[in-house]
């Protein structure tokens, strides 16, 4: 019986650590290494000493210019288990937490490339148009005519133009709605007033012309005296002074 004990054990405990080593590997590149202070995580050395001194300076300015992290990451593995996508995914997430962000992830064993961005994006810009970046990133990190350092250098180029480009759009109709509504502001104030001055001359008119018709007029009862035998025949209905004393 006791040796039956152990031997139970003896299985066990590898079986604790295989599950325990993978809950580390799935953990992922985010809690092994932190987060990159120019944006760029490059452990397969892809990128040439000068074409990362640019591509930082210029994911510099893009999370600056629109106020959100941009990452780039280009690992040797993806851990087992664990698709690219949601690697990039969970990196996205340790490394921004609730910031809006966007990552390239680049994984050189498969050839595989993902991206990843911040439910923020999602809400600013169509589904549509990061659907389009997404396969556009994909297709020259794809592209065997250019070496590695070219195919990073030109992918992140071509998701920071598109994303810039989204985001003028959005200002621009963003400040065309609030044109709108200030014109919309000025002018149904004076749409009222005018409405209010027309009905009430409406009203003005309408009580008039009510007065007049229940007005009734009569001609003054005038004695006068008969004249030729007929009633009403002629005398004097009027008297002017025209000097004084005089009729």
């Amino acid at each position: 019986m006791t040796c039956l004990r152990r031997l139970k054990l003896f299985l066990l405990v590898p079986s604790i650590a295989g599950i325990w080593l993978a809950a580390l590997a799935g953990g992922g590149l985010a809690h092994a290494t932190p987060p990159p202070e120019d944006g760029i995580f490059d452990d397969t050395r892809a990128l040439t000493p000068e074409t990362r001194r640019q591509l930082a300076e210029e994911l510099g300015k893009f999370r600056h210019d629109l106020k959100c992290d941009a990452w780039i990451t280009a690992t040797s593995f993806t851990s087992a288990g664990m698709t690219l996508r949601r690697q990039a995914q969970i990196t996205r997430r340790e490394w921004s937490g609730t910031r809006p962000a966007v990552l390239m992830a680049y994984d050189r064993a498969s050839k595989g490339s993902a991206m990843s961005f911040a439910p923020e994006f999602w809400d600013r810009y169509p589904a549509a148009e990061l659907v389009e970046i997404m396969q556009e990133t994909r297709r020259i990190l794809l592209d065997p005519k250019l070496t590695l350092d070219e195919r990073m250098a030109m992918a992140t180029r071509a998701w920071v133009d598109r994303l810039r480009g989204l985001e003028r759009v959005r200002l621009k109709q963003s400040l065309w709605l609030q044109r709108g509504e200030k014109k919309f502001a000025m002018t149904v104030p004076a749409i009222l007033a005018g409405g209010a001055v027309f009905a009430a001359m409406l009203g003005f008119i309408s009580r008039r012309r009510s007065a007049r018709a229940g007005r009734r007029f009569f001609f003054p009862d005038v004695q006068v005296g008969m004249r030729f035998g007929a009633p009403y025949g002629g005398g004097v209905t009027a008297e002017i002074k025209t000097k004084a004393g005089a009729q």
